[in-house]
Formats: C-alpha cells, sequence, structure tokens
C-alpha cells in the first residue's frame, strides 16, 4: 500500500504544483531534510494534514520561505510587498491540501477518506529521521512527506 500511496503522492505534486501553481518541478530522491540539500540555515516553512480512512496518516509539507513568496506572489496576483503572513501561510497550508487530497482520491477505498484541516508546525518538531520526497523547482527545493500511522 505505501507504495502505491507514495506514486499517488508523487504523480499528486506534480499535478497540483505545475497545474495550480505554474511551478515546473521534478521529484528526487527520498532523503532526509538535512540530506536533502535544502538549505536549513534559511527560513523554511512547514505545516501538516492528517487523514483517515481506510487507513491513516499524514502529509507534511516544508517550503523555503522565499519559494512560498514566490508562489503566493504568482498566485494571489499580488506584488510580494502587499502580502501579509495570512497569505503566506493560505497558500502553504493550500499547496498541501491540494496535494493530500489529489493523492488520495487516486487510491482505491473502502472508506472515503477524511481529511483534517492542515496545520502550521514548527519545524523543529520534524524528526531528524523522517524521509522526505525532494521536491526540486527551478528556483530551489521543497519537501514532502507521507507517514502511515
Amino acid at each position: 500500500m505505501m507504495k502505491t500511496l507514495k506514486t499517488a503522492m508523487t504523480t499528486s505534486i506534480s499535478e497540483v504544483l505545475e497545474t495550480m501553481f505554474y511551478l515546473p518541478v521534478e521529484i528526487g530522491e527520498e532523503s532526509t531534510l538535512i540530506q536533502s540539500g535544502m538549505d536549513m540555515d534559511l527560513p523554511n516553512l512547514a505545516c501538516q494534514l492528517n487523514f483517515i480512512g481506510d487507513f491513516s496518516g499524514n502529509f507534511t509539507l516544508v517550503i523555503p520561505k522565499n519559494l512560498l513568496e514566490e508562489i503566493t506572489e504568482d498566485f494571489m496576483g499580488e506584488s510580494r510587498e502587499s502580502l501579509e503572513e495570512e497569505h503566506l501561510l493560505g497558500t502553504l497550508t493550500e499547496i498541501l491540501n491540494m496535494i493530500c487530497g489529489n493523492a488520495l482520491k487516486k487510491i482505491k477505498s473502502n472508506i472515503p477518506f477524511d481529511l483534517d484541516i492542515p496545520k502550521v508546525i514548527d519545524e523543529c518538531k520534524i524528526l531528524e529521521n523522517q524521509v522526505f520526497a525532494i521536491v526540486e523547482t527551478p528556483q530551489s527545493k521543497m519537501a514532502v512527506s507521507l507517514v502511515l500511522a
């Protein structure tokens, strides 16, 4: 099941980011955040979305703040100077909501999946050994993780 779900997740990442946010991506190797090559010294934002159904778990998204600002600017059609923190956090949670929902709809299940509301989390709460799909964009990298409960 995990292999099927990870395939659905990587397909969903590409579909959502390229279609909804006009952001070309390549899915790189899975790794921890430290091993990923992401610049962890720069500000990053993270959110998590729990789901339940035939099986339960969560998706986590970690994205550099400067990349999120660029995505939000393009998505909302606003200048970076006019964006507020709530705009960034809204885009952050919406990206993860779309990725998770799109991935789970690709999975055959007897019980429909129920998604919680995505929550912004402190990046420090992410386990050092948590494995992420590394998403490479022209600007930088972001990371998406899937954990089953």
